[in-house]
This record gives structure tokens, sequence and C-alpha cells, in this order.
């Protein structure tokens, strides 16, 4: 199960947060990285318990992030994760590494694509930045349940989409239709908090 926090539409503002919060130098980058873990912190702290519900699972034992397959060290994603956002700091752990030839992939999943620690029938949720072909997220996903994950969902900070691909813009004209509240969730189309 993949569930988008929003969607980041190409050329928008939060595309852009998106791609400043890895690539922005000095002071931007702090600013960048900080409003990404307020955006994930608030999303997971409302309806993370509804992520766990829908996969029929009591909670998330472990939370971990899908590494970058370009070879960024230190990725952003993983101190947002591991460190500034509270209600995933505690129960954080790196479990995928990218294998050797991930970058080669391209955009099919692949089992093969990362490696995971071993794990024991635990449930895994998995951080990703955004969400384009779906292949990382997916690939991660799959190599966590090889490892021995019991069930794993991913949440992705946004949902990369272009206007001018297909009937996007028809969708994106219906979506901005719709209210945003924070206390609606994309499992549970209705308030709640």
């Amino acid at each position: 199960m993949v569930v988008p926090v929003s969607l980041a539409l190409k050329g928008e503002q939060y595309a852009n947060e998106l791609w400043r919060y890895k690539n922005a130098a000095g002071p931007q980058q702090m600013y960048f990285r900080m409003g990404l873990a307020a955006v994930l912190w608030r999303f997971l702290a409302l309806h993370e318990a509804c992520i766990a519900a829908h996969c029929a699972v009591p909670g998330f034992d472990i939370v971990t992030t899908a590494p970058s397959t370009s070879g960024r060290e230190n990725h952003p994603l993983r101190t947002i994760t591991a460190e500034m956002v509270e209600v995933t700091r505690d129960r954080y752990r790196d479990l995928l590494a990218p294998a050797p030839d991930a970058a080669v992939l391209g955009r099919n999943p692949s089992r093969s694509r990362y490696t995971s620690t071993a794990l024991w029938g635990e449930n895994v949720l998995v951080i990703d930045d955004t969400w384009t072909s779906g292949n990382h997220a997916q690939s991660a996903s799959a190599a966590l349940k090889a490892a021995g994950a019991r069930s794993v969902a991913v949440v992705v900070l946004g949902r990369h989409l272009n206007n001018s691909y297909g009937d996007t813009a028809t969708l994106v004209e219906q979506a901005r239709l719709r209210r945003f509240s924070w206390d609606t969730c994309a499992l549970r189309p209705w308030h709640h908090g």
C-alpha cells in the first residue's frame, strides 16, 4: 500500500520544495528540510493509525526510508525521519541499501534493487520523498518482504505529477475542487481527528 501525503505538481511550490530540500545549500536547505519534517510529522500523527488499520496490523514496529540509488550519501530524508520527526525517531532503522547495479535497473520495480537487513515478522513503514513511477517504493517493499517483513506500507511526501502527461490535468482540476484539510484521510475520506 502506498499513501501520498500530497500531490507534487511539476513546476509548482510543493514539487519545488521536494527538490530543494535535497539540492539547496546553507540556511535554505534547513528551511526546506524543517518544512517537510513538519508535514511528515503532522501527517503521521493524524493518519498513521489509519494506514495500520488498512493494512490490518496494530501498528508499524519499524520505520525506514527508501535509499537513493544515485549515490547520494547521507540522504536528507533519512535525517528527517530518523532525527527530526518525533513520531518516527524511536522506531527508525536503516534496513535498506541499494544494490551495486540499482541505478541501471531503470523504471522497473525489482526486488534486487535493494538489499534488506533480516526481519522476523515486523511491520515496516517506508518513507519516500516522491512517487513518480513507483519503482523505488515497490522495490523497497519487495526487498523488505523477502527479508521477512510481515506487512509493508509506504508513505510518500509527494505524488509527482506532470500536467502535460495524458489526462493528468483533468485529474488535477478535479482534485483542486476538494478543500484541503489535515483531518481528511486518503484512506478514510472523511474528517477525523
